[in-house]
């Protein structure tokens, strides 16, 4: 196209500003190579030169149709007879965006020239498309790398007031620097956040922005116009109107025109069907219309916006819940502790009036009487052996439980825990096949604290296996770990209760809870020694 000796060049946008131009139409329209490039084509020409092909130009632009052969009049100082083709090129709007230009002398009707010139357009709508298609590959691979940028930054702010932070810093690198934030509070109140502006003397003038300037129902974007209508909104014409609309005040104004607001994108913050605000993004360019691919990078930020603004209230959400249970627990906890010892008391003391009355310290005791007291100091021990249970949890729960680890031979450990519930076996009608474990296997441990475990786990297949049943126990070594088992014949765990059985009080007896005995502690304090040593 540089060669071809028709003159050819390319402007862009409604003030068609000149992108490229080949020799032959530089020389003739006298231009140096280059100079006017990126500037109105118009500026390059003398007030009545600019005017007669300025009027071509827009109408081409602003009809969106290809205009051939059009006469222009450059004046007595140049060629005369001069005629412009110019062909609008069409976004996916339909919208013209760009301009293909051709200048040529009017004359005689030449098949030769009239097929060079024909190609002379072939190539340059081949250029144009080969440039366009390459122009929207690296666009696309721009935005890629901008959005996973603005997706890892929003991933990083974990709380709320962070994120709102980085949401205030959202910006389209084709559109400006800066945007406005609104987010819809419960109720459908809207808090407009502050203003973060790269531009330190401008970011004063936002914070006296900020101080004055609250959105109100009928606001022409933001959060406002979502509300009526939740879908995106560009505004690039009559902007000073919408401005006056939204400023409420002229103090308000006067600041965002300093600001430098040429174009207005409102994107809604939405999440799984939730409106949570919009995001206003600034256009600084005057005359910029705003394209597909400008609406699509700002629906893809806002979407990710909305997904980490989310995702910082469900997490500040499930600390305030998780507060609340820490603190119900410990309520809890308290409350445990505290009636567990004042019923110890009276429980003791009880017993000590029982054993009293059944020595005859009182007068004497019929084998009636006997047998009764007897009934009364077995529910005593019962209610006190419950009691410690509770006691214990809420030490071990609260944290408060010591440990003093040491080697302990593990057999050992099993033996001393058999001979304490040794009468449970008995009294039940259990077999005890003993315990399978290697009399030489050591582990550091707690003593005490085994012996507990030990007895809780023992204690709790005592209870839910059927007279005539087997427990056993064993032991092996994994790597550095020494593994502590009982087994039994009773009624079994099913699959889906594994975790739930650890849980304090809770008890399941073929799958419904059994109150019956004891109050479902002794695996859930085995749990608790288990895990903090």
């Amino acid at each position: 196209m540089e060669q071809a000796p028709m003159p050819f060049a390319v402007t862009r946008g409604s003030d068609h500003k000149l992108v490229y131009a080949n020799a032959s139409f530089c020389g003739l329209a006298g231009l140096a190579s280059g100079d006017a490039l990126g500037r109105p084509i118009a500026e390059a020409f003398a007030a009545g030169e600019a005017s007669a092909l300025s009027a071509i130009l827009d109408r081409a632009y602003g009809g969106r149709i290809a205009l051939r052969d059009e006469r222009i009049d450059w004046g007595d100082a140049k060629a005369t007879n001069l005629r412009c083709t110019a062909w609008p090129i069409i976004d996916a709007f339909g919208r013209s965006e760009a301009l293909g230009i051709e200048l040529r002398e009017a004359g005689p009707s030449d098949a030769a020239f009239d097929l060079q010139r024909q190609v002379a357009e072939q190539m340059l709508f081949g250029a144009l498309r080969e440039r366009g298609l390459a122009e929207d590959a690296e666009s696309a691979r721009r935005r890629a790398v901008f959005l996973a940028e603005a997706g890892r930054v929003l991933a990083q702010s974990v709380d709320q007031a962070s994120t709102l932070v980085a949401l205030t810093k959202l910006a389209l690198p084709a559109l400006g620097n800066w945007c406005i934030v609104d987010i819809i509070a419960d109720g459908g109140a809207i808090n407009r956040l502050p203003i973060v502006h790269p531009d330190p003397e401008k970011q004063t003038l936002a914070l006296q922005l900020a101080a004055g300037w609250t959105p109100e129902p009928n606001d022409p974007f933001g959060a406002p116009q979502v509300l009526r209508d939740r879908r995106t909104i560009a505004i690039t014409e009559n902007i000073e109107a919408t401005l006056a609309a939204a400023a409420h005040n002229p103090e308000n104004l006067n600041i965002l025109r300093q600001l430098g607001v040429e174009s207005l994108l409102t994107v809604p913050l939405v999440v799984r069907g939730t409106l949570l605000g919009a995001v206003t993004y600034i256009g600084t360019e005057h005359g910029r219309i705003l394209s597909a691919a400008d609406i699509q990078l700002a629906e893809d930020l806002a979407a990710r916006g909305a997904l980490a603004l989310d995702n910082a209230q469900a997490y500040e959400s499930a600390l305030v819940l998780r507060e609340k249970a820490e603190i119900a627990n410990r309520a809890k906890t308290a409350f445990l502790g505290a009636m567990s010892h004042e019923l110890r008391t009276p429980l003791n003391a009880i017993g000590g009036y029982v054993d009293l009355l059944d020595m005859g310290l009182r007068g004497p005791v019929t084998e009636e009487q006997h047998a009764d007291l007897a009934r009364v100091r077995s529910n005593q021990e019962y209610l006190l052996v419950l009691i410690t249970e509770i006691l214990n949890f809420v030490q071990v729960g609260s944290g408060r439980a010591s440990f003093e680890a040491t080697d302990v031979n593990v057999h050992d450990a099993f033996i001393r825990a058999v001979e304490l519930i040794e009468p449970l076996i008995k009294q039940r009608g259990l077999e005890w096949d003993g315990i399978r474990c290697d009399s030489s296997i050591a582990a550091r441990a707690d003593p005490e604290k085994i012996t507990q475990i030990l007895v809780n786990v023992l204690a709790n297949a005592i209870k839910f296996t059927p007279g005539g049943g087997h427990i056993a126990a064993d032991c092996e070594i994994r790597g550095d770990t020494v593994f502590l088992g009982v087994t039994d014949t009773g009624i079994g765990i099913p699959p889906d209760k594994f975790e739930m059985i650890f849980e304090p009080f809770v008890q399941l007896k073929d799958g419904l809870t059994d109150r019956g005995t004891g109050v479902g502690l002794g695996l859930a304090i085995s749990r608790h020694l288990a895990r903090d040593r």
